[in-house]
């Protein structure tokens, strides 16, 4: 994420970084083996009314490919806040089991 300014325009990157900030108000759940996660905002009763709160993350292809049943990533090409608080979730666990 830190070389997130090298590959998006100016103006795209700002985006990344309200996405990358609205991801701190989820929390990332694993369902089954970790290929799944459930993510949940911490506070539902704040969420806009239009917006769920909740949508699940598919991980694929060893953690290359993350699919969010919200679609911004297939439809704009940025990762949404509900992947970013996935991957951030993955590197804490990797951290925490000593693989890193």
């Amino acid at each position: 994420m830190v070389d997130a300014h090298k590959i998006y325009t100016l103006k795209v990157f700002s985006l990344f970084c309200e996405l990358k900030e609205q991801s701190e108000f989820y929390r990332a759940i694993a369902v089954g083996n970790g290929l799944r996660y459930e993510v949940e905002h911490y506070d539902l009763n704040r969420v806009q009314h239009w917006c769920k709160g909740r949508y699940t993350v598919q991980v694929q292809q060893d953690g290359l490919l993350y699919s969010c049943e919200c679609g911004l990533y297939e439809h704009f090409g940025l990762p949404c806040c509900h992947i970013l608080r996935v991957c951030v979730s993955c590197f804490m666990r990797l951290l925490t089991c000593g693989v890193w």
